[in-house]
């Protein structure tokens, strides 16, 4: 489970962006950044673009943003809000792992799909689910489980499994489809060998 570091509560959108990875984190991050650039910039760099009115807004205006978020994360944390969050979540990642592991295929791609209604951005639901979906020969949506968990940014860390995994799935798919050809063959053949016995004509001379 993660636990919220109270030093993210200095810098707004740090607690979501940092801890778990969450674009509004990185939104409310930005236009923190903007904004207290915009203000040290009317300040101290060019001064004459604005009257003192606009440059004193600025500060009040980036203070304001500041106090709200350092406060209102301030009391998420202390309270354990954000550190339930995570609790749910973790929970449901050990229940859907340890019916992975039993072999339960759509009890666990069940508790996955809960865990990623939640949580879309989780790497090791979305790289547990195309697995799954390898194992169970949903390939497409193996794929597109991969699709997304690559346009994460976590996805650096998961780099080599990323990689492994979709070898694996066209070590799969080759496979069946190599399995599907001979299988045709064999019955081709079969049929063929059915038909001479009864003394009809074989499937070259039918054709």
């Amino acid at each position: 489970m993660l636990s919220t570091p109270w030093i993210t509560c200095l810098w707004p959108g740090l607690s979501e962006l940092w801890v778990r990875g969450r674009w509004t984190g990185l939104v409310w991050a930005l236009g923190f950044t903007l904004l207290l650039n915009a203000a040290l910039v009317s300040k101290g760099v060019w001064p004459e673009l604005g009257n003192v009115w606009i440059r004193s807004g600025l500060w009040y205006l980036a203070l304001g943003f500041w106090l709200t978020n350092s406060v209102w994360m301030g009391i998420r944390i202390a309270s354990g809000s954000l550190d339930a969050i995570d609790t749910s979540i973790d929970q449901l990642y050990q229940s859907a792992q340890t019916a992975y592991l039993k072999g339960q295929w759509y009890q666990a791609e069940a508790v996955l799909l809960r865990l990623l209604r939640r949580e879309p951005g989780d790497a090791e639901a979305l790289l547990m689910l195309a697995t799954l979906k390898r194992h169970t020969k949903q390939y497409d949506e193996a794929r597109e489980a991969l699709d997304k968990l690559e346009r994460l940014d976590a996805s650096r860390r998961w780099w080599f499994e990323i990689h492994r995994e979709k070898q694996l799935l066209t070590e799969r798919e080759e496979a069946e489809t190599e399995a599907q050809a001979t299988s045709s063959k064999t019955k081709a053949d079969n049929l063929g060998e059915q038909n001479a016995e009864r003394g009809g004509p074989s499937l070259p001379e039918a054709a």
